[in-house]
């Protein structure tokens, strides 16, 4: 039988939540960012509407860079040139991310300028550096902003530039320009890939902006779990060696952490 979609006539009892587009859209990437990848079949019994209209769907999430569309249905996992959404990446190896963000504070000291990039691992840094209060912290990152600017102790700075809602951060050249003109203790920061002594990202405006950070900071620590190593990306961030830190699970390969001590790094590994 062909997998070929055929258009047709949507049931009549077909959910109202399908009966609009946008309420479709809006369900689809939930139900993918939950469970990491969903079939076509199963969007339409669970929409009440025809392949056809799945795969239209689908095809228009893709160009929004919502999801992947991928042969039988849709994934939310990151590839070479797709990284995964905010949302997605945020319910992603959270207990990684909070044992590497509590061994990274500690690499911060009192009155310290702090810079938190835009991923969901460092973001995982901020509530405990509200809590070391005098700080500042430089970010471009919303989700950071919003929330260190409930705490009026902590001094904040937010980066400018064009807002991009993919990954609710501001980038482009105003702040690349801002970066210029500060200079910051520590980086936290965070990519989608690593392969061998390289760092990777696939989106180019993301790469420009993260640069811009580790030539602003003294300190350049990079957070990765064990899902980033052996993966590339799209576009090259630079050499691991650029950072001077690198904090990794415990189930990152003991020859990965090596390779990482023999580059020159400070290698933290949270358990």
């Amino acid at each position: 039988m062909s997998d070929t979609p055929v258009d047709g006539p949507e049931p009549h009892d077909a959910p109202h939540r399908a009966r609009t587009k946008a309420a479709r859209l809006s369900l689809i990437g939930e139900v993918v960012n939950q469970r990491g990848f969903v079939s076509v079949d199963d969007l339409t019994e669970q929409l009440g509407v025809s392949r056809m209209t799945v795969h239209r769907d689908l095809e228009e999430l893709q160009r929004m860079s919502t999801l992947r569309k991928v042969r039988g249905g849709a994934s939310a996992h990151r590839s070479t040139q797709f990284e995964s959404d905010l949302q997605f990446r945020a319910m992603s190896a959270i207990d990684e991310k909070k044992k590497m963000a509590r061994m990274a504070v500690e690499l911060v000291s009192e009155g310290d300028v702090v810079i938190v990039d835009d991923s969901t691992t460092s973001l995982e840094v901020v509530p405990l550096l509200i809590a070391r209060p005098p700080l500042t912290i430089i970010t471009n990152f919303l989700p950071a902003i919003q929330q260190v600017s409930n705490h009026p102790d902590v001094h904040l700075i937010a980066l400018g530039g064009e807002f991009t809602p993919r990954y609710q951060s501001f980038l482009g050249m105003m702040c690349e320009r801002s970066l210029a003109d500060l200079y910051a203790d520590v980086l936290f920061a965070s990519s989608s890939a690593v392969r061998g002594l390289d760092v990777y990202h696939q989106d180019q405006r993301i790469v420009t902006a993260k640069r811009a950070m580790m030539a602003a900071a003294q300190t350049r620590v990079l957070m990765v779990d064990h899902s980033k190593i052996d993966h590339g990306a799209l576009h090259r961030l630079g050499g691991i060696d650029e950072f001077t830190h690198v904090i990794v699970d415990d189930k990152v390969d003991g020859t990965v952490v090596k390779s990482f001590e023999e580059a020159g790094l400070v290698v933290l590994v949270a358990s």
